[in-house]
């Protein structure tokens, strides 16, 4: 019988991302504070037949068919690098592997997507390998380790919850949680934003701010105290590349929400409501007009194996 293994892993948003200059390693330093969301990309694995390498499969159901069409399916997937780059981590050759990804979150949206396939991967192979190859199973910090190899998001989306992120925004350090819950409506775009692209405007536009000590934010309050925290010193490059992305956000803040905010590089902007009652009144509106609007809450686990 075929070895089978099920994991997950959490959307982010950047509750307060703020960005430094331009650093002669080729990387903006970061200060973020990350909040992981209980949309969960869900990737199951299964052992392929010998000879047969790396096949993956991509679906989806919540976001526009154009996001799952986006994914790529060969080698240049952060799922297929992940399964690479762990084997040899081992010592072993790469298994055959066959990887289905269920994607909820947004392609190229700001939301760590790719990164939170590769975490769940990195959870997945972890087990598979202690299955099949009789390895030793690493800790979450020596799988974050390797994440950080992989892509600047891909760490905080193995530890969840809520956590700053410095250097390029791999460095992890957890916070506790909040003590309320938040609620989320995500409206993605139908087209990607490209993160190098936000960072050349960003560095065209000069823009940016010194950097502030987010640690005390575990102690806010109220949802209102916590959207006048949110800040994104990549919004302004973000609106200028794609200007419907401020008429959104106007349109959301007009609509009820707290606090509306490009999350990330963009373009999803994710919105902060006082209930989960108010996001999902909004999330029927928007839909209606035919913007891609899911809604969500905070503070979820990080990747996991899952049944």
């Amino acid at each position: 019988m075929s070895t089978i293994i099920r994991a997950s892993a959490p959307a982010k948003v950047n509750l307060v991302f703020e960005v430094g200059q331009l650093a002669a390693n080729g990387y903006h330093p970061v200060n973020s504070l990350f909040l992981a969301l209980d949309l969960r990309e869900e990737l199951t694995l299964v052992k392929g037949e010998p000879g047969t390498g790396i096949s993956i499969y991509v679906h989806g159901d919540s976001i526009p068919e154009a996001h799952i069409n986006a994914v790529p399916t060969d080698h240049s997937n952060l799922v297929h690098k992940t399964a690479v780059l762990f084997a040899k981590k081992l010592g072993k050759a790469t298994p055959d592997l066959q990887i289905d990804i269920h994607k909820r979150i947004p392609v190229a949206g700001g939301m760590a997507g790719g990164s939170a396939d590769a975490a769940a991967m990195l959870v997945a192979m972890n087990e598979f390998m202690a299955q099949e190859h009789g390895t030793e199973r690493l800790s979450i910090n020596e799988l974050a380790q390797i994440g950080a190899e992989l892509g600047s998001d891909v760490p905080f989306c193995i530890y969840g919850g809520m956590a700053l992120g410095t250097g390029r925004g791999e460095i992890i350090t957890p916070l506790e949680d909040l003590s309320f819950q938040t609620n989320w409506l995500l409206c993605a775009s139908n087209k990607g934003l490209s993160t190098p692209t936000v960072f050349a405007t960003f560095d065209e536009l000069g823009s940016g701010t010194a950097f502030t000590d987010l640690k005390d934010i575990s102690a806010v309050s109220s949802a209102e105290e916590l959207g006048s925290r949110m800040a994104n010193d990549l919004e302004q490059a973000a609106f200028s590349l794609m200007p419907s992305l401020s008429e959104q956000v106007a349109q959301l803040e007009e609509l009820g929400a707290i606090r509306a905010m490009v999350s990330g590089s963009g373009p999803t902007i994710a919105a902060l409501f006082e209930s989960e009652a108010k996001a999902r009144e909004v999330s029927k509106v928007l839909i209606s007009q035919g913007v891609v609007a899911l809604t969500s809450k905070g503070g979820a686990q990080g990747s996991r194996l899952d049944g």
